[in-house]
C-alpha cells in the first residue's frame, strides 16, 4: 500500500522573498512589509537570535554568513525546498567599519568586502535559477555615501559603489530572462549598523540626533521609508524598471 507523502512547506503557493540582513533595521522592515504584502519571507543573517520572529511576525529564519558561498548555496537550497520558489531577493546584509583607510586592517577590509559585495554576489548567483523560473526581481541596498562620502568609511563606500555597478551589469545580463535588478540607495536610516561596529546604544542614539540636521527634510530615515520603496520596486507597477539606482535620502543628495 502506498504511504501518503507528508505535506511540507514546499507546497506553499505564496510568492517567496529572501531578505539578507533581516534581523534588524532596514532588513527587518523590508521583511515585515513583504509579509504584509502577502509574501512568505525568509530572513537570512549571521546572528540566529536576531532572526527569530517576534510577537506578531511571520518570518522564516535561516542563519547564514553570506560571505561564505557554500553556506549560501545550502541555505538557498533549503529555502527552495521549504517554501517552493523564490520571487524576490533583497540583498541588504552589510557592515561598516568606521576607520580611516590607513588604519583599517587587511582582515577588516576583507570582512567588509566579503559581506557587502561578495555576499551580494553569492546570494544573487545562488538564487538565479529560481528567479529565472519566476521572472523575479533583485533589490540591492547601496548607500548615499557612494555619491556624498563621509570620512572614515572608505572601504564601505567602495563596496557600495561596486555594488551599484554590479547591479547595472546584472540588469543588462538578466533582462532577457525577465529578471529585474534595481538598487535602493538610502542615507542614514535608524538601524543597528553602527552598534554592530562598536557604538553603544546611547552613542548611536546621539549620533542619529546630531545627523538629522544634515538632511533638508530635518530627520533621519526610518526602515519604513525604505521598505515602501522596495514594495513598489518588486511590484508589477515597476515592471519596466531595471538597472535603476534610487536615492531615499531626505534631500541629502541635492543639499
Amino acid at each position: 500500500m502506498a504511504i501518503p507523502r507528508k505535506k511540507t512547506r514546499s507546497r506553499n503557493r505564496k510568492k517567496v522573498a529572501i531578505v539578507t540582513g533581516g534581523g534588524t533595521g532596514i532588513g527587518r522592515g523590508c521583511a515585515n512589509a513583504l509579509t504584509r504584502a502577502g509574501y512568505a519571507v525568509a530572513v537570512v543573517g549571521r546572528r540566529a537570535d536576531r532572526l527569530q520572529p517576534r510577537r506578531g511576525e511571520v518570518l522564516h529564519p535561516y542563519p547564514c554568513d553570506v560571505a561564505d558561498a557554500s553556506q549560501v548555496a545550502a541555505t538557498v537550497g533549503a529555502i527552495v525546498a521549504d517554501l517552493g520558489r523564490i520571487d524576490v531577493v533583497v540583498n541588504n546584509a552589510g557592515i561598516v567599519r568606521r576607520e580611516s583607510l590607513e588604519d583599517i586592517s587587511i582582515s577588516g577590509i576583507a570582512q567588509v568586502i566579503g559581506i557587502n559585495l561578495i555576499g551580494t554576489i553569492n546570494v544573487s548567483l545562488a538564487c538565479l535559477p529560481a528567479l529565472k523560473r519566476t521572472k523575479g526581481t533583485i533589490i540591492n541596498m547601496s548607500s548615499s555615501q557612494t555619491h556624498k562620502p563621509l570620512p572614515g568609511a572608505a572601504v564601505y563606500i567602495a563596496t557600495k559603489g561596486a555594488l551599484e555597478s554590479l547591479s547595472k551589469a546584472l540588469a543588462i545580463e538578466l533582462a532577457p530572462s525577465g529578471v529585474r535588478v534595481n538598487v535602493v540607495s538610502p542615507a542614514l536610516v535608524r538601524s543597528d549598523i553602527y552598534i554592530a561596529d562598536g557604538m553603544s546604544e546611547a552613542e548611536s542614539d546621539q549620533f542619529l540626533i546630531e545627523r538629522r540636521h544634515a538632511y533638508p527634510l530635518g530627520r533621519i530615515g526610518e526602515p519604513s521609508d525604505v521598505s515602501e520603496l522596495v514594495l513598489f520596486l518588486v511590484s508589477d507597477k515597476a515592471s519596466w524598471m531595471t538597472g535603476s539606482v534610487i536615492p531615499v535620502d531626505g534631500g541629502r543628495g541635492v543639499s
